[in-house]
């Protein structure tokens, strides 16, 4: 599957997802400036966007960045946040700002991989990836707690 990926990131992993995801035949504009990527969507259209939160050297912050971008790119266009920050603050922050998954580092080029997969395919069908966040308590095995009070008997 073939499909332009705007990668966005001024930590080290950057070079680590873009080298990977060209080995698997994406082509990769790797950008660590969000100044500069709002530039690049400028005149280069891109399939899925994957940013951080947090920038080196920037007035930008991710945030402010997710919104310019999603107002530049078409409805259809994915916008996958993989970032260390884990506040459920964050998280919501992003979605409103527009990003559509939210992945928390260190996350494994293969699973990254898997949702920009899944986001071209969704493309094709003018659709983007939904929400991977719910707002339910999660358990130790991992199942969503179920809220709702018991019956009473």
């Amino acid at each position: 599957m073939t499909g332009t990926v705007l990668l966005v990131n001024s930590f080290d992993g950057r070079e680590m997802y873009a080298e990977y995801f060209r080995a698997h035949s994406l082509v990769v504009h790797d950008v660590a400036r969000p100044e500069d990527a709002l530039t690049l969507l400028t005149g280069t259209p891109c399939d899925v966007l994957i940013t951080d939160l947090r920038f080196l050297d920037s007035a930008l912050d991710g945030t402010g960045f997710i919104r310019e971008a999603r107002s530049r790119v078409d409805h259809t266009v994915s916008i996958i946040v993989v970032t260390g920050l884990v506040r459920c603050e964050d998280r919501e922050q992003a979605r409103a700002a527009g990003a559509d998954r939210y992945l928390v580092t260190p996350a494994l080029p293969r699973a990254v991989l898997y949702e920009v997969k899944r986001a071209l395919l969704l493309r094709r069908s003018g659709r983007r990836l939904e929400w991977n966040w719910r707002d339910e308590t999660a358990t130790s095995s991992g199942v969503a707690a179920d809220r709702r009070r018991p019956r009473a008997s």
